[in-house]
């Protein structure tokens, strides 16, 4: 079956760490709450202190003191947890393997399953259940969750029930013959309010809503115009989604594209500027902050950066060397924010980005 998995063992857990310009105190291995063997797939930035990270194995964590102690709460599942979201600091939803979706309206201090009925149907027949790769929620009743065979799952109620469907797409990129180009998986959704939003995923897909998810406008094609691509198929794909506003969205993906609107409907790549090493790895994961700086990671440690009013991504220097993969970023103003990955790696900034130290709690 397809599916996209972070790559887990890109190196050593011997190399996760290098170059670290201070010595960070370390914890008694009984004390410890993260170790080397987590894999962390999203964070959400709460508030400046209060954050929460969601892995591999039904992890999560919670800190509301910046970093200093982490609690582990109980999901109730072993499944990977991919994605993270709190429209408002009391409420909030996580989604993953499986279809499975878990809900919170304490601050994320106790989580309850939820029936996502997130499912598809095998050319054979078969029903089952899909992986929710992301979602986003614009208040404590309304969200939306994204993944396997264009799945989309959203709720109007607080999650009592979800409705599933799939996302149609306008062009047939397959002549019928590919079921990954007619069922692409859909990795990322971002919502400005409650009307106006953006699906990402397989094939440079870009879909956009004006009506709450209830009909998608294709984006795609406007990714080809001024490039080398001439076969939809050969798209890069996007995995993840930032909007700012109904006309202004970003998207990150593979060989270290990134992809922007500014009139939100036509799209184009940005310019990367690697300081004469091309950047090749994919790009997992892409923020913007209100004063147009932008951050976007990604595997092998790669972390660009976008300065207020520029035109070009620029490798990040974050006082770290990181050799495994990063996998999401955010911010809950304009210098606090995190970014988790490979080998349990948390890292935090309170300076918007000029230094980041990684968490051991």
């Amino acid at each position: 079956m397809r599916r996209w998995m972070i790559p887990a063992g890109m190196v050593s857990c011997a190399l996760v760490l290098a170059g670290c310009h201070r010595e960070v105190e370390m914890i008694p291995l009984i004390e410890r709450t993260i170790y080397l063997t987590d894999r962390f797939y999203d964070v959400e930035a709460i508030s400046k202190d209060h954050a929460v990270v969601v892995g591999y194995g039904g992890k999560i964590l919670a800190t509301r003191d910046g970093g200093r102690n982490w609690t582990q709460l109980r999901s109730g599942t072993d499944l990977a947890l991919y994605g993270v979201r709190f429209p408002d600091p009391d409420h909030g939803w996580i989604v993953g393997q499986e279809g499975v979706v878990l809900a919170t309206a304490d601050g994320g201090t106790t989580w309850a399953a939820q029936e996502s009925n997130a499912t598809f149907t095998e050319p054979d027949g078969a029903v089952r259940r899909a992986y929710l790769f992301n979602l986003d929620a614009v208040d404590a009743n309304t969200a939306w969750a994204v993944g396997d065979r264009s799945v989309l799952v959203s709720t109007t109620d607080g999650g009592k029930t979800w409705r599933s469907r799939k996302v149609a797409m306008e062009t047939d990129l397959s002549g019928g013959q590919s079921l990954a180009a007619a069922d692409p998986i859909l990795y990322d959704i971002n919502f400005v309010d409650a009307q106006h939003g953006w699906i990402v995923g397989e094939f440079g897909k870009v879909l956009h809503t004006q009506d709450g998810g209830e009909t998608w406008r294709e984006e795609t094609k406007s990714l080809m115009e001024g490039t080398e691509y001439f076969d939809l198929l050969d798209l890069p794909t996007l995995f993840g989604v930032f909007s700012r506003d109904r006309q202004n969205a970003v998207a990150a993906g593979l060989d270290a594209h990134i992809a922007r609107t500014r009139d939100g409907q036509t799209w184009r790549y940005d310019t990367m500027e690697a300081g004469g090493v091309p950047l090749l790895d994919p790009l997992y994961d892409v923020v913007e902050l209100a004063d147009g700086t932008g951050w976007s990671i990604g595997a092998a440690g790669t972390v660009v950066k976008k300065a207020p009013g520029g035109e070009a991504w620029e490798r990040a220097q974050i006082g770290q060397d990181v050799l495994t993969w990063l996998r999401a970023v955010d911010f809950s103003d304009a210098q606090n924010g995190w970014m988790v990955g490979g080998f349990g790696l948390i890292f935090r900034t309170t300076d918007g980005g000029k230094t980041w130290l990684p968490s051991q709690g």
